[in-house]
């Protein structure tokens, strides 16, 4: 009886780690990255960290997978920028110490009379609320797909993501999805064609 209860708590214990395990790798459709900075600079595919961040990314969905050979994938993930500008209100707030002499006299019950001497300080506190403007880019993502029996260098844009690339800071060090702007988009876009289904209605 003891080793079934055993047995019992392990299935308990070991079922839920079971059923989070991530979808297997079957790729449905590959899609290549071309991407265009604000300089308009060109660059074809992903690398080091940032591949490795998506790649981690679309280990979630199994069926959208990113390729090098921009000639054998199915779409292309063009991400260009735009410029814009975040307007924001900084509080500040200052303080201000005045140190100021006093005099009094003192009378005992004896009638006697004493003068005291001294100072006081006065502490003044005052808050104030500035304008910022903080430039940024925001990254936006068309899924291109060549029809058949178009020209080579003919797309058509299924679907269009964006992310600000634009984050919070703690201490110094950043975070949201702004901070890898890149990597966001691209995840959006591939969750959006594992969620669609659309990588099983390719030919």
């Amino acid at each position: 009886m003891k080793i079934l209860s055993l047995f019992l708590a392990l299935s308990v214990t070991v079922t839920p780690v079971l059923a989070n395990k991530k979808p297997v790798q079957d790729c449905k459709v590959h899609f290549a990255v071309v991407y265009v900075d604000r300089l308009n600079n060109t660059d074809h595919g992903l690398q080091n960290k940032q591949l490795k961040d998506v790649q981690k990314k679309l280990s979630n969905y199994g069926d959208v997978c990113y390729t090098a050979d921009e000639a054998a994938a199915d779409m292309v993930f063009f991400i260009h920028t735009t410029p814009a500008v975040y307007h924001g209100v900084r509080t500040t707030t200052s303080s201000h110490t005045d140190t100021n002499p006093v005099s009094g006299t003192i009378t005992d019950e004896s009638g006697n009379v004493s003068t005291i001497s001294g100072t006081e300080e006065t502490t003044t506190t005052t808050t104030s609320s500035v304008p910022y403007d903080v430039d940024y880019s925001v990254f936006i993502l068309n899924i291109m797909v060549h029809e058949k029996g178009a020209p080579p260098d003919k797309f058509t844009i299924l679907r269009t993501f964006d992310q600000k690339g634009l984050y919070h800071t703690l201490y110094g060090i950043g975070y949201g999805k702004g901070k890898n702007p890149i990597v966001n988009v691209i995840d959006a876009a591939a969750k959006w064609l594992h969620e669609n289904n659309l990588p099983k209605q390719q030919p």
